[in-house]
């Protein structure tokens, strides 16, 4: 099955999906853990005075910490209403001027980005699973405009992980439309634009899918699921202090790598 990547489809979904971008943590679309595991990277491999693109930056939530870190950012998506989100976010935190510059961009298409322009590449939440069959294609950019001995840090959304915790729904998707057809997705990762189906067309990885095309760019230094626990968050504080806790310490074991809904991974670009 071939599902075509279309831009200026995502661009006018994400244009109007709007303020829902940012909201997913609070809301329970993505496990707030999630957002843990995604900034924890960021602070590992992101330092003070790094040029960074932020490829399908949305609404800001990684470009203000990439920002807070001391990071020159340029800033990239696909989609001009959630740029404009960005700006006014990053404006709120008053950290608009770690931002070198804002600019339509897909991440199969970063031409107006020379050869190894950046310290660092970030790629967080799933654009390389949007562009379906080719996310190397996406990742060969991203490589491409990273400095030798630079970090590309991406993540996918998971087929493993999507089985795990929407399993109800994909019972239900069963007894309606088959069985074969959910046999079919979670074989493939193959996710069809679909009005039933809730989102974009996209490519869910299996670990093992996911670090072969990552080993043929470079050496992956660092890997982990990302929304391992459950998007249900308790109301005491100290409590989902614990959660996030729980899943910073369990996030990088083997095991469970294609475990939660996202899979996150850092690439070091040969040097």
């Amino acid at each position: 099955m071939t599902l075509p990547w279309d831009p200026e489809r995502a661009a006018s979904f994400f244009d109007d999906y709007g303020e829902q971008e940012w909201a997913r943590f609070e809301d329970g679309r993505t496990p707030a853990p999630s957002l843990a595991v995604h900034l924890e990277h960021l602070r590992r491999f992101i330092r003070t005075g790094d040029r960074v693109l932020d490829v399908g930056a949305g609404p800001g939530r990684f470009t203000i910490e990439l920002a807070r870190l001391g990071a020159d950012v340029v800033v990239a998506d696909l989609s001009p209403g959630q740029l404009e989100l960005n700006r006014e976010r990053l404006a709120a935190e008053s950290l608009e001027e770690r931002i070198v510059e804002r600019r339509l961009a897909d991440v199969l298409d970063l031409s107006g980005w020379g050869d190894e322009s950046f310290d660092a590449t970030v790629c967080f939440g799933g654009p390389l699973s949007y562009v379906v069959d080719r996310a190397e294609d996406g990742l060969s950019e991203l490589v491409r405009v990273t400095k030798p001995g630079g970090h590309v840090l991406l993540s996918v959304m998971s087929v493993v992980g999507t089985v795990l915790h929407f399993l109800p729904i994909l019972l239900d998707l069963a007894r309606r439309d088959g069985v074969p057809k959910q046999e079919e997705i979670v074989r493939t990762g193959l996710l069809a634009d679909e009005p039933d189906y809730g989102h974009l067309a996209m490519k869910l990885f299996r670990w093992s899918e996911l670090e072969a095309m990552l080993s043929r760019h470079g050496e992956i230094v660092a890997s982990a699921a990302a929304g391992l626990l459950p998007a249900e968050q308790p109301e005491e504080p100290e409590l989902r202090e614990f959660l996030r806790t729980v899943e910073l310490e369990l996030a990088s074991e083997p095991g469970a790598l294609s475990c939660g809904q996202h899979i996150l991974a850092v690439l070091r670009k040969p040097a």
